[in-house]
Order: structure tokens, then C-alpha cells, then sequence
């Protein structure tokens, strides 16, 4: 997947807007996919906080070019 595809900008801007509850819930599932998600999310939603208004930070769109992993 390329990361200017707008797919991922979709998941990312998504990602951005989830709720913390959500999160705090995929965090603490048994099921290691959710568990993987929510950090992935929690990630995201650091790296938008970190950056500049002013200049968007791509570090939440960082994908594995091998098995397509965003979280990796």
C-alpha cells in the first residue's frame, strides 16, 4: 500500500478522531489484533499531538514495505 494512497489517509484522519474509550478498550483486549490496533491508534493520535499545526507529520503513515504493517 502506498502511503499517499488516499486509503490511508482515510485510515489515518479516521484513527485521529477515535475516541479514547475505544482506544483504552482495543488496548486492554485479550485479542493481540485489537490490542496491536489500539497502540497503532494511540500512536497516530501521540504523533498529531506532537507535530505542528503547521506542518502535518506523516510519522502515523510509516507502513512496513514488506508485510504492509502500519504499525510497524
Amino acid at each position: 500500500m502506498d502511503e499517499t494512497d488516499p486509503v490511508v489517509a482515510e485510515l489515518v484522519s479516521s484513527a485521529r478522531n477515535v475516541r479514547a474509550e475505544m482506544v483504552t478498550h482495543l488496548l486492554h483486549s485479550d485479542d493481540p489484533h485489537a490490542a496491536r490496533l489500539g497502540r497503532a491508534i494511540q500512536e497516530i493520535q501521540r504523533s498529531r499531538s506532537r507535530s505542528s499545526p503547521m506542518k502535518p507529520s506523516d510519522e502515523g503513515c510509516v507502513i512496513d514495505p514488506i508485510t504492509h504493517d502500519p504499525a510497524w
